[in-house]
């Protein structure tokens, strides 16, 4: 029996993974090809927070603050987020130019593990380890969820997950048994709170579904089951708080926070176009960020669930709890106010109703009960569940090909793009097959078969339809690109000091990419100090700080390095400018900037930013650390300015003077360079890859003192006479400055690859040491020995105050929260130990006085 069971179990996996095996390998996807998955989120921050986690598992260098993150940041968060899943550990298995090919391999292991999962929930529920139960695993494995956002692989931990969530919940039910449930909901959250989240609203759905099935409240033990429920659902939550609780803490300061009442409003999500969803191809990679709910669960599966209301082998008293289950879950997603509640309280940023899957599980869940009830032996009810599934997706693309204008009126959200028609026929193809199918099943049961084969040969072609549509990058491009860039980067970094960044403003790892690639999180693949960042948790302080300085974001989980200055450079401690040219690598710019802690004048605990004026933050922000009223950014003299219609666009021409000997900067708030041409002296000043569409600083170029400029400037802005549009540096004040600070900056001796940063300074004169980290209050101080009080300044940095002498500083990292966390977890998991003593000793005393 055993040894069946064993058989039973390898055969799930082993059959998802030979389907998505055979999916990759028709693609020429890694490890069967040379083509990866380097688009979306996947290639823009998985790989490269997979990259640095496997840097740690492989080093044993385990740190949960980096200064890679923009000016350096948390990491707890994206860890939680991104990288708690078990399979990660597979990483030290690859070298750090294979973590794509590490990460299609976790994807192939994660959905074959979907299906053992499942495998395992149908033999608790139905009591049979039999081989039709792979059509459902299949069904389940490959669903839509699975083939729209497979890439999203921190998501996929929650679809093994929540079969063993739904068997934990039937064991309380049923058998007042916590442990499993306690574990599964425990687990779900460490590895994916944000799909743990909804996999715990999916347990209360389903425990009332079951109470409902078992007649709960029929039963003498019903308020016992219920407090075991609920008690063992409130200590596995808190038993997760050695996440949750530092996790909290670092996602308030996102942007994430934030609170827009629309999302709470009761209209629809979706109209009828959505019946597409439940068809091959209703979804593909362009639709990724707006589209239906991903519901496909195959023709099998779509006409068994059908039948199972059809059919009067199904109890009326079943079909209503069945239909209060799918309808509780269908209109979670419908309306968009508890579309909110589901999603953390929060509208998602493309990629819509991440639920699907939990509703995908329910219908597939139904769809065999109707098996096993012998719907398929009722042919009225099959050809009433196919003709039925047939006109469902005729209606959809129906709605989305006849009547869009009409969806647009009543304000459901619509597709970007058309559907293909050749979806639309295979769909109803399919569905007719396999209506035929399940009639000839219920004659011989060898028709089995070819339901598996029909329901392989759907989720191939679905799974197909996102793959077709996407672009794969080169991983032999990316290996040897990888390996380049980082022995560059690696020689740049022993060469300069500890404590200054570098910026990469052109990577030569772009030509393995697909399509547009910005190098947003190329600090953290590369593990160098640099600005930039592309990730959920970016601390919305530091982006604010940078976007008044003249840095360029795109939104709020987006910060780039453009938009810096001479100025910036020296605040933030940017030492090279690397880029790539003709595949040679070359320094820029060798800023030499001081460290990240300089003395600085008192004048700066005053300083504010005022939104929308970088110039002149920088400007008066310079004055403060010197303690001066130099003016180092000084205001272009603007001797004429004409303008002229250029078709809808409109030509500036602005004839300059400069006022000073240095770099000439523009800046306008907001101004879209990639919508606009600029143009110096009749030569067009080009903006980097990055397509900005925001405010950002430019630079024009470098100029001598009352040297005449022409600056032309294309754009659909209006804009006027106004002198502080442009600014020049003057060089030398800047220079005596610079030379200053970097006479007073702080030696750094800690690698920074450590939650700590060790340095020494020797003050003349009693100064505030100014920290171009940005503030946290996980960060202490030490001086001498001594803790001292960290001052914010400056928006988002840190400055703590020197006496005159030798000074030894101490900055230490402790993630805020996970201290409570530990503590918290502890003692809730000790509690439920005891729980389970209690619950076992009263158990065997009600079932002695039974017995009596």
């Amino acid at each position: 029996m055993k040894k069946n069971r064993i058989v039973y179990y390898l055969g799930a996996f082993g059959i998802n993974l030979i389907i998505i095996s055979i999916i990759f390998w028709f693609n020429g996807l890694v490890p069967f090809g040379n083509n990866n998955f380097l688009t979306s989120d996947l290639g823009t921050q998985y790989i490269a927070f997979l990259t640095e986690l496997r840097r740690q598992l492989v080093h044993g260098n385990l740190h949960l603050y980096l200064f890679s993150q923009s000016l350096g940041d948390n990491f707890f968060p994206i860890i939680s987020y991104y990288l708690l899943s078990p399979f990660n550990l597979l990483l030290v298995l690859f070298k750090a130019q294979a973590v794509p090919v590490a990460a299609d391999v976790i994807i192939m292991l994660k959905i074959s593990a979907m299906g053992v999962a499942m495998a395992y929930f149908l033999t608790q529920y139905f009591k049979q380890s039999r081989p039709s139960n792979y059509i459902f695993t299949i069904a389940y494995s490959f669903c839509g969820f699975v083939a729209s956002y497979f890439y999203d692989l921190m998501w996929l931990d929650a679809l093994i997950m929540l079969p063993i969530v739904a068997v934990g919940v039937m064991r309380v039910i049923q058998d007042n048994k916590l442990v499993l449930y306690y574990f599964s909901i425990l687990l779900s959250i460490i590895f994916n709170y944000y799909l743990g989240y909804m996999l715990c609203i999916f347990s209360v759905c389903f425990f009332i579904y079951l109470a409902l099935e078992n007649n709960l409240m029929e039963q003498r033990t019903r308020f016992v089951t219920i407090r075991n429920y609920l008690v063992t659902s409130l200590l596995a939550g808190l038993s997760s708080a050695v996440v949750l609780v530092p996790t909290l803490s670092g996602m308030l300061k996102t942007a994430k926070t934030s609170f827009n009442g629309f999302n709470y409003l009761p209209s629809a999500r979706f109209g009828l176009e959505a019946f597409t969803q439940l068809g091959i191809g209703g979804n593909t990679f362009i639709q990724r960020l707006h589209h239906g709910p991903s519901v496909f669960m195959t023709s099998t599966v779509l006409i068994l669930l059908l039948s199972y209301f059809f059919s009067n082998r199904v109890a009326k008293s079943d079909k209503n709890h069945s239909l209060f289950l799918i309808g509780i879950l269908l209109i979670s997603m419908f309306v968009t106010t508890f579309n909110t509640v589901w999603h953390m309280f929060q509208n998602p940023a493309g990629f819509p109703f991440r639920n699907s899957f939990i509703f995908s599980f329910v219908c597939i869940f139904v769809a065999h009960k109707a098996f096993s009830a012998g719907v398929f032996k009722d042919t009225a009810a099959i050809i009433k569940a196919t003709c039925t599934a047939g006109i469902l997706i005729v209606i959809g693309y129906a709605t989305e090909w006849l009547i869009p204008k009409f969806i647009e009126k009543m304000g459901y959200e619509t597709p970007d793009n058309a559907y293909n028609s050749y979806y639309f026929w295979l769909s109803l193809v399919c569905i007719v097959i396999s209506g035929l199918l399940i009639m000839l099943f219920s004659r011989n049961k060898y028709f089995g078969i070819e339901l598996l084969l029909i329901i392989s040969f759907e989720v191939f072609a679905n799974f197909n339809s996102v793959l077709d549509t996407a672009y794969l990058g080169n991983q032999k491009t990316y290996s040897r690109q990888y390996r380049k860039e980082n022995d560059i980067l690696t020689d740049v970094k022993d060469s300069s000091h500890p404590g200054h960044r570098i910026i990469v403003s052109k990577s030569g790892l772009n030509s393995a990419f697909p399509d547009q690639y910005n190098n947003y999180n190329d600090p953290v693949l590369f593990n160098i100090n640099g600005l930039s960042l592309y990730s959920s948790t970016l601390n919305q302080n530091t982006m604010t700080m940078m976007n008044d300085l003249g840095y360029f974001s795109f939104n709020v989980r987006r910060v780039s390095y453009f938009g810096g200055t001479n100025i910036t450079n020296s605040l933030l401690g940017v030492y090279f400018d690397i880029s790539q040219l003709d595949s040679h690598y070359i320094v820029n710019e060798h800023y030499n900037a001081p460290t990240l802690g300089f003395l600085v004048d008192k004048n700066v605990y005053d300083f504010q930013m005022i939104s929308g004026r970088a110039l002149d933050n920088q400007n008066r922000l310079w004055q403060s650390l010197n303690g001066t009223e130099t003016q180092y950014l000084k205001n272009a003299s603007i001797t004429t300015m004409s303008q002229k219609s250029v078709k809808n666009r409109t030509m500036y021409t602005y004839q300059l003077k400069n006022e000073a000997t240095g770099p000439l900067y523009f800046y306008v708030s907001p101004f879209n360079y990639h919508a606009s041409r600029i143009y110096v002296n009749g030569r067009r000043i080009n903006t980097p890859q990055i397509q900005v569409q925001k405010a950002a600083v430019m630079d024009l170029g470098d100029f001598k003192k009352n040297e005449a400029v022409e600056v032309k400037i294309l754009t659909k802005k209006p804009l006027e006479i106004n002198p502080s549009y442009f600014r020049s540096l003057d060089h030398d004040e800047y220079e005596d400055t610079i030379s200053k600070f970097r006479n007073n900056s702080m030696k750094i001796s800690s690698d920074l690859n450590h939650d700590v940063v060790n340095g020494t300074i020797n003050v003349q004169k009693s100064s505030p040491l100014l920290l171009s980290i940005p503030y946290d209050n996980g960060w202490s101080a030490y001086d001498n020995g001594k803790k001292i009080k960290i001052h914010k300044v400056i928006s988002d940095l840190m400055a703590i105050d020197l006496d005159k002498g030798y000074h030894k500083i101490e900055l230490k990292y402790q993630v805020p929260g996970l201290k409570a966390g530990w503590i918290i977890s502890i003692v809730s998991v000790l509690i439920f130990a005891i729980y389970l003593g209690f619950n076992k000793y009263l158990n065997k005393k009600y079932s002695n006085i039974f017995v009596k």
